[in-house]
């Protein structure tokens, strides 16, 4: 039988244990993730700390990761960073390097069906000088939709699987499509960086910048379980819930014609409150689609 002495020192041992396993895969410790993880006291942790200190270095104040001469060239704390780098950590349940780990380890379990993409190596070496142009705030030229320009380039977006550049071109912020850029060339012309553009790149979802329209929609009930389960509009928040199950909603807009795209689709489920002014052009373009052209009127007899 193993006296006390022995068992306190296999649990230290199963302690040290499993802490640098943690560090192994990138996990950043300090002494409340030892007192949570172990339900030991602090002084304790302090101790552990102590003990592991000659293979920690320390990342801020009272917080430590495996020094990087030890840490493996890729680790599952890798794989959560690169699910949330590409905006798909959302998916999953639990999305700690682990838990996605072992999703993949059962991949035959799971079939994900995102948005599709158009093959992207041929734009390999022009997205490596679009990086090195925004980090090193300088300008660039290009040849996009039969014109010259000149442009600050701020960020990179994936939108529905299309790589766009978000970039200011005399003083507007505009999103330039990959595949309909020609004639690239990076300059040595540096630029200061706008903090409203940087701002507005945080705060939009999507590729359409500038001032935005408040819109107030009316959902069906049909149609409101579609809208709430994932958003389907920018910036979309609940306002009301009715009785007989619609809703009515509130979204932001900087391009009319995007929304108007939308409830072309949704008709008749979804419509507009307010603006009055934006529902009365809704109307009018629709109506200007359904009339027949000069080559499809009837013919006299």
């Amino acid at each position: 039988m193993k006296d006390n002495g022995s068992t306190k020192y296999d649990l230290l041992i199963e302690r040290l244990c499993e802490t640098f396993g943690a560090l192994y895969q990138g996990v950043t410790i300090d002494k409340n993730w030892l007192c949570e993880r172990f339900g030991i006291a602090e002084r304790t942790a302090y101790r552990d700390l102590a003990r592991l200190a000659h293979v920690l270095d320390e990342v801020s104040n009272g917080r430590f990761k495996l020094t990087a001469n030890l840490l493996p060239s890729l680790h599952m704390g890798h794989l959560a960073e690169f699910a949330n780098f590409a905006g798909v950590a959302h998916l999953f349940p639990h999305h700690d390097g682990q838990s996605l780990r072992k999703r993949m380890n059962n991949a035959d379990n799971i079939a994900i069906h995102g948005a599709s993409s158009r093959e992207n190596q041929q734009y390999g070496d022009l997205m490596n000088s679009l990086d090195k142009a925004m980090t090193d705030r300088t300008e660039v030229t290009c040849f996009y939709r039969g014109k010259s320009r000149r442009l600050q380039p701020y960020r990179l977006i994936n939108h529905y699987g299309l790589w766009y550049l978000a970039a200011v071109e005399q003083g507007r912020l505009k999103s330039f499509e990959l595949a309909r850029i020609a004639q690239f060339a990076a300059t040595q012309i540096a630029f200061e960086p706008d903090a409203s553009i940087i701002e507005e790149l945080d705060t939009t979802s999507g590729i359409r910048f500038g001032k935005r329209t408040d819109v107030t929609l009316h959902v069906s009930a049909h149609a409101a379980t579609f809208v709430t389960r994932r958003p389907l509009f920018p910036a979309q928040r609940l306002l009301k819930e009715h009785e007989d199950g619609s809703i009515t909603i509130a979204t932001a807009i900087s391009d009319q014609n995007t929304l108007f795209r939308w409830l072309r689709y949704w008709l008749p489920d979804i419509r507009i409150v307010a603006p009055a002014t934006l529902s009365t052009a809704f109307m009018k373009d629709l109506q200007a689609r359904c009339e027949p052209t000069t080559s499809e009127q009837p013919q006299d007899a």
